[in-house]
């Protein structure tokens, strides 16, 4: 089987969606298939920063791909909102038994819902450039290319129903398929007890950014300090400047903290294991790789009810889940962990064995299994 994933970044397996985009490639051509690639490296050859106006044209540039390519693939898997100037000319050049699937990284209209409703509340501030496109237009040609493309994979079940329900995409077009763990995260060590007296040790994974949850980063470890907890906490993958990071935090709690801007991500597993607890007080994800990662790495998580954390933090036995923004209730779930090490210890181990079977070969069977069920009904 032939496959064209066309996806709007530039790959690079150190990054989320073109991280995993390449995972599910390099994982169907393990079980036979030939993968083709076409992103902003194809698209842009020679930019190194793409910019807004790069999105606006990407979707043109896959439809002027399509009419010269289609015909060559049996499966078109798209980003959602990229193909559709070419599903609504009629997918000219495809072959007459193809499938054209879109794929989400995270529903844009879950995020944008969100992000507004930070707006709202003062946690962020929207740019005048918001409302021109990535708020309205960009909006409209996702559910074109949900509508029109002949399956839609999306990464959780809230994203599926807020498509069924607020989109109007059918039912039995829409299939949920999470992402696998690499295989450095596979295997590892079961977690140890932690030395008597020592400091709870607390990681962030993800961007420094409002939506990340960067203020309750900031009024999580101010309190914890205040109350005499004892931890330090490791931020992992800002990628931003470690004295932008630290100038966020009181003087006194800078002690405490530890910021690696950027990894390589086969070295994650390596920084995890010196940790404890992920702490992600994410405010919107499409799927969160860090918190599975983290658990697969012996970390208990205390995250936001978003994205995978849904399905693989079950309430007080791999995890914690604490409502988006809750302070009060972040300190104290990390407060308890840091004052009953042996509850932590158990969890940490439910949490590693909770995702051990998410491997990116059992995606790619299940998507593959998708890819010949669409052309069975063409």
């Amino acid at each position: 089987m032939r496959v064209l994933i066309g996806i709007h970044h530039l790959l690079d397996p150190n990054f989320g969606a073109p991280g995993v985009t390449l995972a599910l490639g390099n994982a169907l051509m393990t079980l036979g298939c030939e993968v083709d690639y076409f992103s902003f490296n194809e698209a842009f050859p020679d930019i190194r920063e793409p910019g807004s106006s790069h999105e606006v044209r990407f979707p043109w540039k896959v439809s002027a791909h399509l009419l010269r390519v289609a015909s060559r693939y049996d499966v078109l898997d798209i980003t959602t909102g990229d193909a559709w100037p070419w599903a609504r000319m009629g997918r000219p050049g495809a072959r007459a038994r193809h499938a054209l699937v879109t794929r989400s990284h995270g529903l844009e209209h879950t995020f944008t819902e969100r992000l507004r409703a930070d707006a709202r509340a003062g946690h962020v501030k929207l740019s005048w450039k918001y409302p021109l496109y990535r708020g309205s237009f960009r909006l409209w040609e996702v559910r074109q290319s949900l509508l029109l493309a002949d399956q839609s994979v999306l990464l959780n079940t809230s994203d599926a129903e807020y498509a069924r329900e607020r989109l109007g995409v059918p039912a039995d077009r829409i299939s949920v398929i999470g992402h696998g763990l690499d295989a450095p995260f596979h295997a590892l060590p079961q977690p140890r007890p932690s030395e008597p007296g020592a400091p709870l040790r607390v990681a962030c994974v993800g961007s420094w950014l409002p939506l990340k949850g960067n203020s309750e980063m900031v009024a999580v470890a101010t309190r914890l300090h205040a109350l005499g907890v004892s931890f330090t906490l490791s931020l992992y993958g800002t990628g931003s400047k470690e004295d932008e990071v630290l100038a966020a935090f009181p003087a006194e709690v800078r002690p405490r903290l530890r910021v690696v801007p950027r990894y390589v991500r086969v070295e994650l597993p390596r920084h995890l294991q010196q940790e404890e607890v992920l702490f992600f007080p994410s405010h919107s994800e499409g799927f969160g790789m860090a918190v599975v990662e983290a658990m697969a790495s012996g970390l208990a998580p205390v995250s936001s009810p978003v994205g995978v954390a849904i399905q693989v933090v079950r309430e007080g036995v791999t995890g914690r889940l604490i409502p988006i923004g809750d302070v009060e209730a972040q300190v104290g779930a990390l407060r308890s962990l840091a004052e009953d090490r042996e509850r932590l210890l158990a969890m940490r181990r439910a949490a590693q064995a909770e995702v051990q079977s998410m491997t990116w070969r059992d995606i790619a069977a299940r998507t593959l299994s998708l890819y010949e069920t669409l052309l069975r009904k063409r």
